[in-house]
């Protein structure tokens, strides 16, 4: 209160943003050392999963679990599951190796949507 009352200046001006490190870094290695890597990285995909494979095909897909770098993908309808395999897979496949890189998944598995 007196220091806007009496206009006092601070002598150590606050941190700044440039010095903050992002919430995202300390949570993923909250994550890393609590052993959650993988439900965090899934988190992290299912985030992005329309910027990865675009709004149209996100409205008919979820990313599901990762099982020794194959990801399965659920499908809602088995005609999207069917035009998948036939022309979309490959595609999927380039677009979340490109996001993430190709070390993390190396292939996609497709199923029918249980939920």
């Amino acid at each position: 209160m007196q220091r806007e009352r009496f206009q006092l200046t601070d002598p150590v001006p606050p941190a700044g943003v440039a010095d903050a490190t992002p919430m995202s870094e300390i949570l993923g290695r909250v994550m890393r050392k609590a052993g959650l890597t993988e439900q965090h990285w899934a988190a992290v995909l299912e985030e992005a999963w329309s910027e990865v494979v675009g709004g149209e095909l996100a409205c008919h897909t979820r990313a599901g679990a990762l099982d020794e770098k194959a990801l399965t993908v659920y499908v809602d309808s088995p005609i999207w599951l069917n035009e998948l395999r036939r022309v979309g897979q490959q595609l999927m496949l380039n677009n979340v190796q490109k996001r993430f890189g190709p070390s993390r998944i190396t292939s996609i598995r497709l199923e029918l949507d249980p939920g």
